[in-house]
C-alpha cells in the first residue's frame, strides 16, 4: 500500500515542489515520508472540519492545495487545524503554487473546463523551465463580456461572477486562478495584450485598471477557480491504488444571496 512519500513523489513528478514561489510553503507540513497513506483525503483548505470528518473516516493523508502552514507558527494553539493532525497522527501534503504553474495543474484545467481547445501560452513565466502562472489562449469564436461570464458561472459552478465589460470583442483571453485580480496583475495581463482576463479575488482597484486599460475583466471567485484541482488530484493519487476521497467539507463557506 502507499505511504506518504509515494504520494509526494508523484505529485513531484508532474508539479515538482522546487518549482514553488518563493513566498510559498508547500510539501510535507505535518506527517513522515514513511507514514501509511492506506487512505487519502483531497480537499482545498485543512480546516477544523476537514480533520474531524478525516478522523471519523479514518484518513491517514490530507492533501490540499493551500498549506495548512503558511507563515511561521508563534504558538500552536488547540483550535489549529495543525494541532489535530499532529495529535491524531494525520499526515498533511500541500501542494500549492507548483501546481499552479505546472502543465496540467490548475491553469490548463480552467482552459478544459472553458473548452477553449487553442494553444495556450505561459501568462507569467517563472521558473527556468518556462513554467508559470497563468495561461492565454487564443478562441476559435470570438466572444462578448457577458456570454464569457456566463460560460465562467457553468464551467466552475459559480453562484455569483463579477466582471468588469471592456465592450471589446473578445479573441485573446488569459486565465489565471486564484487571487489574480490585484492591480498589478490585471496592469500585466493588458501588457501581454489580452482583451480579457479571467481570474480571481478581483479587488476595486483591479477593476479600476480594467477600465484604464480597456480590457475585461471576470472575477469567477478564489474558491471557484481553484476547487476545480481537487478532482485532478484524487485521480492522480488513485493511481497508487489506495483509497483516495475528495473531502466533503471541501466546500465554499461564503454565502451570496
Amino acid at each position: 500500500m502507499p505511504t506518504v512519500g509515494d504520494v509526494y513523489k508523484l505529485i513531484d513528478d508532474f508539479a515538482p515542489f522546487s518549482t514553488q514561489d518563493k513566498f510559498d510553503n508547500s510539501g510535507l507540513l505535518v506527517g513522515s515520508m514513511n507514514a501509511p497513506a492506506d487512505r487519502t483525503g483531497v480537499c482545498l483548505d485543512i480546516t477544523g472540519k476537514i480533520v474531524e470528518e478525516a478522523i471519523k473516516k479514518d484518513i491517514q493523508l490530507i492533501v490540499s492545495h493551500h498549506p495548512v502552514i503558511f507563515h511561521k507558527l508563534g504558538a500552536l494553539e488547540h483550535t489549529n487545524p495543525v494541532f489535530t493532525l499532529a495529535r491524531y497522527g494525520i499526515s498533511a501534503i500541500c501542494a500549492h503554487t507548483n501546481v499552479d504553474m505546472a502543465k496540467g495543474g490548475i491553469s490548463d484545467i480552467m482552459l478544459e473546463l472553458l473548452d477553449f481547445k487553442g494553444e495556450a501560452q505561459v501568462l507569467e513565466p517563472i521558473n527556468p523551465d518556462g513554467s508559470g502562472y497563468g495561461r492565454i489562449v487564443e478562441l476559435d469564436i470570438a466572444a462578448d463580456a457577458e456570454g464569457l461570464a456566463k460560460r465562467c458561472r457553468k464551467a466552475f459552478g459559480c453562484s455569483v461572477v463579477r466582471y468588469y465589460d471592456s465592450g471589446r470583442v473578445i479573441r485573446t483571453v488569459a486565465v489565471c486562478s486564484g487571487a489574480g485580480g490585484s492591480e498589478e496583475n490585471v496592469e500585466y495581463a493588458a501588457k501581454r495584450g489580452v482583451d480579457a482576463l479571467i481570474t480571481g479575488d478581483v479587488k476595486h482597484s483591479g477593476f479600476m485598471e480594467a477600465v484604464n486599460r480597456g480590457i475585461t475583466v471576470i472575477d469567477a471567485g478564489h474558491f471557484h477557480t481553484e476547487n476545480i484541482v481537487c478532482p485532478q488530484l484524487a485521480a492522480e493519487i488513485e493511481k497508487l491504488g489506495g483509497e483516495v476521497e475528495v473531502l466533503e467539507n471541501s466546500i465554499d463557506v461564503v454565502s451570496y444571496i
